[in-house]
């Protein structure tokens, strides 16, 4: 398995990923990551998802929620990333 070309990643991970590629209209040259993080400091939220996608010419686009991975819905990723499809 390649896992750098793979486009389907098991789990609620893979389908965040997958809500991402639909909602943008990505291709196979694009580079999608999730990624669960905490935060310990002062006004940052205990747990949030970073969302980033790197296009082909090395430009990065990133987006938080303020969720775990578990928690977020098709609407959450739909919502943050609406100003880049035009909703």
């Amino acid at each position: 398995m390649d896992l750098f070309n793979s486009r389907k990643v098991p789990g609620r991970a893979g389908s965040v990923k997958a809500w991402v590629i639909e909602g943008l209209g990505l291709n196979d040259s694009d580079l999608v990551t999730v990624a669960q993080l905490a935060c310990h400091e002062p006004d940052c939220p205990p747990i949030e998802t970073l969302i980033s996608v790197h296009d082909i010419d090395g430009s990065r686009r990133d987006w938080r929620i303020h969720k775990s991975i578990a928690d977020i819905t098709k609407t959450d990723v739909l919502k943050n990333i609406s100003n880049e499809i035009g909703t």
